[in-house]
């Protein structure tokens, strides 16, 4: 019987034994008493069994998130430790062509292991869709252990937002200032090889433009925090739900 029925009810019985004329004040101030005691205890039966069930609806329904969440987080560091790999490769290139800037001798095979990492784009899609859905719901607070309820919220709200704005950068720079300038001053043979890759690479605009690219370090280091922060919510994914 839900609260308001219980309540109701005893009311009506309290109003009835009020208006009795063949009781006594006294009874019907000992049954008033009685009915108001039915009332709070019911009430509270009823409200605890409520927060009770809710509970085991909300233990259920967390076990579920998290086990589906760290399927998410899982896939998303598969896809940033690679991102983090080809980062890594592309920041090596361009030291190489750094040292080849200042000096070094520009060796055909180098150049041809590394000439992508002007032209390359890097691009994070985390699985968000789980964890927007519980947000936007207001049930985040289902998570009961709070660390992992804050660090989640890090991950998705900080880490990866953080790591897509680092390669919005990266890949405007690339594509926009780097690409845009080798493809103004280079100059192919009929085969297409590259006959100015030393003149391109000393010039103070290229030299300047590869400094700048020394900022692919900010984003390998992001996706090292995002997959710290993956690994940690993981674990205590594991110790929740074991």
């Amino acid at each position: 019987m839900a609260e308001d029925e219980i309540i109701k009810k005893h009311t009506k019985a309290v109003y009835k034994s009020w208006r009795d004329p063949e009781k006594s004040w006294k009874q019907k101030l000992k049954d008033i008493l009685l009915e108001i005691l039915i009332i709070v205890f019911a009430v509270t039966i009823s409200i605890w069994f409520h927060n009770w069930s809710e509970s085991i609806n909300d233990r259920k329904a967390e076990k579920e998130f998290l086990k589906g969440l760290k399927y998410d987080i899982q896939a998303d560091l598969k896809e940033m430790t690679g991102d983090r790999e080809g980062l890594r490769t592309q920041l090596a290139g361009i030291h190489y062509f750094d040292r080849a800037a200042g000096g070094e001798k520009l060796l055909k095979d180098s150049l041809s292991k590394y000439s992508w990492v002007f032209f390359a784009q890097t691009q994070i899609n985390p699985r968000i869709g789980r964890f927007e859905a519980l947000k936007g719901s207001g049930k985040l607070d289902i998570i009961e252990n709070k660390n992992l309820q804050y660090n989640i919220i890090d991950l998705y709200q900080k880490n990866f937002p953080q790591i897509f704005r680092l390669n919005q950068f990266t890949n405007t720079l690339m594509a926009d200032k780097v690409d845009a300038f080798i493809g103004d001053n280079m100059v192919l043979d009929a085969k297409g090889s590259l006959t100015n890759g030393e003149k391109v690479l000393t010039s103070s605009k290229m030299r300047f433009l590869l400094m700048q690219c020394e900022g692919i370090r900010n984003n390998i280091d992001a996706y090292s925090q995002g997959i710290n922060m993956g690994k940690t919510i993981i674990k205590q994914i594991d110790d929740e739900i074991k």
